[in-house]
């Protein structure tokens, strides 16, 4: 009956949870999403907020190293919400039509992940934007736009930089499209 009672006091002291320390902790780190400067549209469009996938709808960075999965990583966040972000990036890139009566163009932000599967990995940004005319109720066009950049490095701040340069790819693909099709 002892070691029936030396058993459950070594169970209820193991579930404790005492911890060794593992050296310091990282620091918490903030990233700003930001594109390098881009040409501006040449029609004028509304642009509603942009939707973002529940999963990228956080300041969380997100990476994949597997096929399939997503994580985030645990002490590198977005100053901001990467669909907000992207939406004031493209935004600065548009002028609203005159009395907000034009096209519309509606985003929805799919995936922003660091793809490191392999060192130093890629960032991928994928979004599909729906180019709308609210006068005759249809929509013009519907594309998704993908875009990728080599990571600079195996971490969090090599995978920003990358995004930075898919961004500014994407918003210039976006900017190129709408113009091209708000002409017909």
């Amino acid at each position: 009956m002892n070691r029936g009672a030396l058993l459950l006091a070594a169970a209820l002291l193991a579930s404790c949870g005492i911890q060794v320390p593992q050296g310091p902790r990282a620091p918490e780190r903030y990233f700003i999403l930001a594109a390098p400067a881009g040409a501006k549209a040449a029609i004028a469009v509304e642009l509603p907020p942009t939707a973002t996938a529940s999963f990228y709808d956080t300041q969380e960075m997100a990476y994949s190293r597997e096929p399939g999965t997503r994580a985030y990583y645990q002490f590198n966040h977005w100053t901001e919400r990467p669909g907000r972000a992207l939406h004031a990036q493209l935004a600065s890139r548009f002028d609203e039509p005159a009395g907000g009566k034009g096209l519309v163009l509606r985003t929805h932000l799919d995936e922003i992940y660091h793809d490191a599967a392999q060192r130093p990995g890629t960032a991928r940004i994928t979004l599909t934007a729906q180019l709308v005319d609210p006068a005759r109720r249809v929509i013009l066009a519907r594309r998704v736009f993908t875009a990728a950049a080599p990571a600079a490095s195996y971490d969090a701040p090599g995978a920003v930089r990358g995004f930075d340069e898919a961004l500014g790819r994407l918003l210039d693909e976006i900017v190129a499209w709408v113009d091209a099709q708000g002409g017909t």
